[in-house]
C-alpha cells in the first residue's frame, strides 16, 4: 500500500466524466439542515502507483473538495467510493436524495418523502410456471412407453 505521504495523490480540480450525480438534503449530526451536491466520477487508472481511483465530490464534506477514492482495480475503487458515500449517508439524518436547490423550479414527485432510516425495496416474487395438463389419448402429450 502507498506510504502515508499525501503528496502522491492527484490534485483534482474537476470531475471529467461523472457517472452519478445528485443533490441530498439532510440534517447534520449537530442539527443543521443542509443541501449538498454529490458527484461520483468514472474510475481512473493511476499507473504511477498501479492503482485506480474514483473522484468523489460531496459539497461541504469532502476535503480536498474532490477526493480520489482508491482501489486495487476499477471495480474495487468504485466499491470503495460507494462505501465512502454510504458512510456520509449513515452519518447524517433525514437524508432526502433527489432534493433540488431553491433555484430549481422542478417540483418533487408526489409521495417522495424524507428517509430517516434505511429502507429496502420489496423484492419481486417469482411467478410459478404453469403446468400443462395431459389429456388422455393425446399422443403428443403422452410420455413415451418403455
Amino acid at each position: 500500500m502507498p506510504e502515508k505521504d499525501k503528496d502522491w495523490r492527484p490534485a483534482l480540480r474537476r470531475i471529467e466524466d461523472p457517472i452519478a450525480e445528485d443533490c441530498w438534503e439532510y440534517m447534520t449530526p449537530s442539527g443543521k439542515q443542509r443541501l449538498s451536491r454529490l458527484v461520483v466520477g468514472r474510475q481512473v487508472h493511476y499507473p504511477e502507483r498501479r492503482l485506480w481511483y474514483c473522484p468523489v465530490l460531496i459539497e461541504g464534506y469532502t476535503k480536498p473538495r474532490i477526493r480520489p477514492i482508491f482501489g486495487i482495480g476499477p471495480v474495487d475503487s468504485l466499491m470503495n467510493a460507494m462505501t465512502f458515500v454510504r458512510r456520509f449517508f449513515e452519518e447524517n439524518f433525514e437524508v432526502l436524495p433527489g432534493a433540488r436547490p431553491a433555484s430549481s423550479q422542478r417540483p418533487r414527485p408526489p409521495g417522495a418523502g424524507k428517509r430517516s432510516t434505511q429502507q429496502r425495496k420489496p423484492q419481486k416474487r417469482h411467478q410459478e410456471k404453469t403446468r400443462t395438463h395431459r389429456v388422455k389419448g393425446d399422443a403428443a402429450a403422452a410420455p413415451p412407453e418403455r
